[in-house]
């Protein structure tokens, strides 16, 4: 059985050696061929935006300017804040990537050049608000409703589009 190693940065991994692999909680990382692999839907292409910015990156969770998180919406409400942005003032529009792949410096695993970028076949919007929740408390019988803040995905069923009087089989 393999046990949990640190790399130079403090990451966790478990090191295959039939496969001569580290395996990291979002990503493999391939030692002969410097190749790191992010695991599907685990690295994401981001756009914040709103009427006066749009801002463009690409998560790589742990590795890169994204070292020490693995949460998207926590890196994400530390660059709003870092940036003096408050939450619900913008959107976040997320494209899940089913690989990203990246060569690697094994002496100081810092990313190098991309390889590979395939999106996924689902891009969702989200937007920081508050929601309302029940639920049942079966202590006192009775469905309880709390409000609680957060990111939620926004509806698309609003948005109006441009060609959708069209013919759809032209």
């Amino acid at each position: 059985m393999s046990k949990l190693e640190q790399d130079i940065n403090g990451r966790e991994y478990i090191f295959y050696e039939d496969k001569n692999m580290r395996e990291y909680a979002c990503c493999n990382l391939w030692m002969k061929e410097k190749v790191l692999s992010f695991n599907k839907y685990e690295a994401v292409a981001v756009e914040i935006f709103n009427n006066e910015l749009s801002e463009y990156f690409t998560f790589t969770p742990q590795f890169g300017r994204f070292e020490g998180f693995t949460d998207l919406f926590n890196y994400l409400e530390y660059w709003l804040k870092e940036n003096e942005i408050f939450l619900t003032q913008v959107s976040i529009s997320i494209c899940e990537l089913s690989a990203l792949i990246y060569k690697i410096d094994l002496e100081t695993m810092i990313l190098g050049e991309e390889i590979e970028r395939i999106c996924g076949s689902d891009r969702f919007t989200y937007g920081y608000r508050e929601e309302e929740k029940i639920f049942f408390n079966k202590d006192n019988n009775e469905e309880v409703t709390v409000k609680e803040w957060g990111w939620y995905q926004v509806s698309d069923e609003d948005e109006v589009y441009e060609y959708e009087d069209i013919d759809p089989q032209f």
